[in-house]
């Protein structure tokens, strides 16, 4: 039996260039069987349809990641500890941190001390707190723990990259 050469409807395929393609590697002027191969090749390339969404597995899911930032966001001057953090989102702790680290590409402690730090730098900047109060307002067991914290970050202690940074209260004291 001959093979199908009368391919005119298109309509019902999902590729139509590979239906005129195909019809022209089988019975078109072609020379030999590679370069109908090829044309057959070409047009599997060239005729895609649009890659499904990325689904990603592993990390924790966007619902997961909203409860949590508004957990730590409320509560980062609170003690975190592992279990409670990962029973909020409904998962195991040790799920939770292979979860975190590929979602947020750090471990959660990391991550914490960072949100922490941060929260340092805004409270130096904008009040006119002390140091100490700065760091138990940020999660900071004392004021050793955020200097010593701070200074491998930042680069200085909380005290000379507050004056450094503009703190209204630095002229006061260094007139007073």
């Amino acid at each position: 039996m001959p093979p199908a050469t009368n391919f005119t409807e298109t309509s019902s395929l999902p590729f139509p260039n590979l239906n005129a393609l195909t019809l022209q590697a089988l019975g078109g002027p072609l020379a030999d069987q590679d370069s109908r191969a090829n044309t057959i090749s070409g047009a599997l390339t060239e005729d895609r349809r649009p890659s499904p969404p990325i689904v990603y597995t592993g990390g924790l899911a966007p619902w997961q990641v909203k409860r949590l930032m508004a957990h730590l966001v409320r509560r980062l001057d609170a003690p975190l500890r592992l279990p409670e953090i990962a029973a909020l989102v409904g998962v195991s702790a040790s799920h939770f941190s292979r979860a975190f680290k590929q979602t947020f590409g750090q471990p959660f402690s990391q991550y914490v001390i960072a949100l922490r730090l941060e929260r340092a730098r805004t409270l130096l900047r904008s009040t006119r707190q002390s140091i100490s109060d700065v760091a138990l307002a940020c999660g900071m067991t004392d004021q050793a723990h955020l200097t010593r914290l701070f200074h491998r970050r930042f680069g200085a202690p909380p005290h000379a990259w507050r004056r450094a940074h503009g703190w209204p209260g630095a002229v006061d004291q260094a007139e007073g």
